[in-house]
């Protein structure tokens, strides 16, 4: 039996493209009855799974930053949630790693996705996206943008553009990431990995969250994905699936 799959949008998108870019939508079909589960309302079912996020040293405490999260317009609340831990930097080895988010609704404002270097004014990357259905968003780095720096914080956003004219009103959630070196003996374990799942629990032990669930989104169970974002505090997301599956 295959296990059901989440519900993704997959944005890739080339380092010198500035323009509205409409997102690609994968869905697996057996998704519906995996978020159908009876459930109560408001209340996120905990997941188990072989994966343990085993947080690094979290040195100064650093929280998820949001702000107008009901989005632009009381009539349409958009609710907007960065898919990491809330209260240390996250991590990752990958000089190109991929962004997942949340987005309650479809918006109807553009969605624009920005990464930027601690203490630098210029921004590596700006990318506007036509979001088209809510749900999990990735966007994955573009390759022929310069490598993150081992041991340099970037801080990066996702924010809801609600009047390109003045932007100080717009809706955004930030977050930083933290690129570090994989030490001998991951690169060990990761040798030795024969699976994305494998790869995943690797990653995952090592407090590199944004590795383990890139890996883990790949060819794992949308039990495995919720997993690791119950551990961080981010069971909400479950409830935030169910009902979007429920609309559709």
């Amino acid at each position: 039996m295959v296990a059901p799959r989440i519900l993704m949008t997959a944005v890739r998108v080339a380092a010198s493209t500035l323009f509205l870019m409409p997102a690609t939508y994968f869905l697996d079909s057996s998704l519906d009855n995996a978020f159908a589960s009876p459930a109560k309302p408001g209340v996120a079912q905990q997941t188990k799974s072989k994966f343990s996020y085993v947080p690094p040293n979290r040195g100064t405490p650093r929280r998820t930053q949001a702000t107008g999260s009901r989005g632009c317009t009381e009539a349409a609340p958009v609710k907007l949630a960065l898919l990491v831990p809330n209260d240390h930097t996250a991590q990752t080895s990958l000089g190109h790693p991929t962004f997942f988010w949340n987005i309650s609704e479809k918006p109807e404002q553009p969605v624009e996705f920005a990464l930027v270097e601690s203490g630098v004014a210029q921004p590596i990357f700006v990318q506007k996206v036509q979001v088209e259905k809510a749900g999990i968003a990735k966007l994955e780095m573009p390759s022929n943008l310069p490598e993150l720096v081992p041991g340099k914080e970037y801080r990066w956003s996702v924010t809801l553009i609600c009047n390109k004219n003045r932007r100080s009103n717009d809706t955004f959630v930030q977050s930083w990431i933290k690129r570090v070196p994989r030490s001998p003996q991951v690169e060990e374990k990761l040798t030795a990995a024969t699976s994305d799942r494998d790869r995943a629990s690797v990653y995952a032990e090592a407090g590199l969250w944004f590795d383990a669930l890139n890996a883990v989104s790949s060819n794992s169970s949308k039990d495995e994905f919720m997993s690791l974002l119950d551990q961080v505090g981010l069971s909400e997301i479950r409830v935030q699936e169910q009902q979007t599956v429920a609309k559709q």
